[in-house]
C-alpha cells in the first residue's frame, strides 16, 4: 500500500501544460473551443453508444482474454453437439452419438468456470503489475496509470467518500497525470518512469524516444498521405452538386446550418445535440426536404463520436461554403470553382506532408519536442501571413507524442497479456480435462441416466442375469 501510495503521489503534476501561440490560429472560432479533460471527452464519447455497445466496450478493454474463452466455449457447446449428433457418416447409434454430445456443453461450462477463474485475476494482475512498475519501460504505465487502477487505489486511499466524490478524485487524478506528461515531454524531452523498489524516476531510454517521436510523425504523415488520396479520388460531380444546391438554395441552407451551429454552440452535452439532429432529420423527412438538407444533418451527426469542436467546425466549413457559392451565376462558374478547391487542397496536405518530412529531419539532428513545437508556430505565422491557414495549426506536438506513447504501451502490454493468459490456459488443460472425466459421467447419470454407460450397464447386468435364470430353468 504504501509503495503504491507514493506511486500515486509521484504521478501527480502540480503544474498545467500552456498552451502554444500556435493554438491561437482559430481566433473566430472561441465559441467553439474550450478546454476539455481527456476523462471528459472520453465519457461524453462513451454515453453515445448504446447499453450493449458500452458493455462490449467495457469487457473488451478489463477483461478480453475472457471474451475469447467465452467465444470458444460457444463453439465448443453449441455447434459442436448438433455435428457429433446429426454426423451422417458416424457408425454408431443414436443414444451413443447423443451421449458424446452432451460432453461439448458440460466441456464448455468447465473451460468457462477454470480459465476464466484464472485468467481474470491474472489479466489484474498483469494490470496492476505495469500500473506499478514492475515491468520495463515498453509495457511501463506508471507516466500514465490507466483508469482502472486508479479507481481501485482510490478507493483504498479514501474509503469515507462517496461514489461521486471518487470518482472526481479519479478524473483529477487522471487529468493530472496528462498534463504532467505532456509538461515533462515538452519541457524536459523525455519521459520519466516509476519502477519497482526503485525511489527514483528514471528517464526514457533516448533511442527509444527518438523513436517514438519519429512513430508520432509517421502517423501524421500517414494521415495526411491517406487524406491526399481522398482528395484525389473525390468525385468532382458530387461536390459540384452540392456547391449548386448551395447556390440555388441559399436561404434554406443558410436557415439550417445557422440553426445547428447554435444547438451546437449552446448545448453541452454531446449526447444531446446528436438527439438534436436525429430529431431534425426525422422532421425534415417527413416532410419531403431536399435530400442535401438531410446529408448535412447526417454528416454533422455521424461526427458525434469525434466530439463536439470537430461538429462545431463541419458545420462552420458548410456555412462557408453557402456563402462562398451565393455569388455565383451558373452551375458552369461553380463546377470551375470545385476543381480550384479541389486543387488547393491537394497542394495544402503535399505542404503539410512536406513540413512533417522537415519534422522528421530535425528529430534525426536531434531537435527537442519544444524546438518543433517552435517549427509548428513559425509554420503557422508563415501562412497566417501569406493568408493561409496551416491544416495542422490546432495540432499540439508534445500531446500529439503523450498520445502515441500510451498507444505503444497498451498495444505492448495487451501482447503480454495474450501470451500469458494462453500459457496459463495451456497449463491449466490437465486440470480441465481431469475435471471433465470426473465430473461428465456422474452429470449424465443424474441428468439423463437413459444415456449414460452407468444405466447401460445396469441392464446389460440385468440381462446377464434374467439369461442365467432362464438356462438354469432349462
Amino acid at each position: 500500500m504504501k509503495v503504491e501510495k507514493v506511486n500515486l503521489n509521484i504521478s501527480g503534476a502540480n503544474y498545467q501544460a500552456k498552451k502554444p501561440v500556435y493554438r491561437q490560429a482559430h481566433p473566430n472560432q472561441t465559441s467553439f473551443q474550450g478546454n476539455i479533460s481527456q476523462s471528459v471527452i472520453e465519457k461524453e464519447i462513451n454515453a453515445l453508444n448504446t447499453p450493449l455497445l458500452r458493455g462490449i466496450n467495457k469487457l473488451k478493454s478489463n477483461i478480453g482474454e475472457l471474451q475469447d474463452i467465452c467465444i470458444n466455449a460457444l463453439g465448443t457447446g453449441l455447434l459442436a453437439p448438433i455435428f457429433i449428433k446429426y454426423n451422417p457418416l458416424s457408425k454408431t447409434d443414436e443414444d451413443t452419438r447423443t451421449y458424446s454430445a452432451w460432453r461439448q456443453p458440460v466441456s464448455a461450462v468447465l473451460a468457462v468456470a477454470t480459465q476464466g477463474a484464472i485468467t481474470i485475476p491474472f489479466v489484474k494482475c498483469i494490470n496492476s503489475m505495469a500500473n506499478t512498475g514492475w515491468f520495463d519501460e515498453e509495457c511501463n504505465m506508471t507516466p500514465f496509470k490507466d483508469k482502472s487502477y486508479v479507481e481501485r487505489m482510490m478507493k483504498k486511499l479514501h474509503p469515507e467518500m462517496t461514489e461521486k466524490q471518487l470518482a472526481d478524485k479519479v478524473n483529477e487524478f487522471i487529468d493530472s497525470q496528462n498534463k504532467q506528461l505532456v509538461n515533462t515531454i515538452k519541457k524536459e524531452n523525455t519521459v520519466y518512469y516509476n519502477f519497482r523498489n526503485v525511489s527514483d524516476p528514471k528517464k526514457m531510454d533516448e533511442n527509444k524516444y527518438k523513436d517514438l517521436l519519429r512513430k508520432t510523425v509517421d502517423d501524421m504523415i500517414k494521415d495526411e498521405k491517406e487524406q491526399l488520396e481522398r482528395c484525389d479520388k473525390t468525385k468532382l460531380p458530387k461536390r459540384v452538386e452540392r456547391s449548386e444546391f448551395y447556390r440555388t438554395h441559399y436561404d434554406e441552407s443558410k436557415q439550417l446550418l445557422e440553426e445547428m451551429a447554435e444547438k451546437i454552440n449552446t448545448t453541452e452535452k454531446v449526447s444531446d445535440i446528436k438527439s438534436y439532429l436525429k430529431n431534425k432529420h426525422k422532421a425534415l423527412k417527413a416532410n419531403k426536404a431536399n435530400n442535401h438538407l438531410l446529408d448535412i444533418i447526417s454528416e454533422t451527426k455521424d461526427l458525434a463520436s469525434a466530439g463536439k469542436y470537430d461538429m462545431a467546425e463541419k458545420v462552420k466549413k458548410m456555412l462557408g461554403h453557402v456563402e462562398k457559392y451565393k455569388g455565383f451565376t451558373s452551375k458552369e462558374a461553380v463546377a470551375v470553382e470545385v476543381q480550384k478547391s479541389i486543387a488547393s487542397r491537394v497542394t495544402e496536405h503535399k505542404e503539410t506532408i512536406q513540413f512533417l518530412e522537415e519534422v522528421q529531419k530535425a528529430i534525426t539532428e536531434g531537435k527537442t519536442v519544444s524546438e518543433i513545437e517552435t517549427m509548428f508556430s513559425k509554420k503557422v505565422k508563415s501562412f497566417k501571413e501569406a493568408g493561409k491557414e496551416f491544416r495542422l495549426a490546432d495540432k499540439i506536438f508534445s500531446e500529439e507524442v503523450a498520445s502515441k506513447l500510451k498507444s505503444i504501451t497498451k498495444k505492448h502490454l495487451e501482447g503480454v497479456k495474450r501470451i500469458s493468459t494462453l500459457v496459463v490456459a495451456l497449463a491449466m488443460l490437465p486440470v480441465t480435462c481431469s475435471l471433465l472425466n470426473w465430473i461428465y459421467p456422474r452429470f449424465m447419470d443424474a441428468v439423463f441416466p437413459n444415456l449414460s454407460n452407468k444405466k447401460h450397464g445396469n441392464e446389460a447386468k440385468e440381462l446377464v442375469e434374467k439369461a442365467t435364470k432362464n438356462s438354469e430353468v432349462k
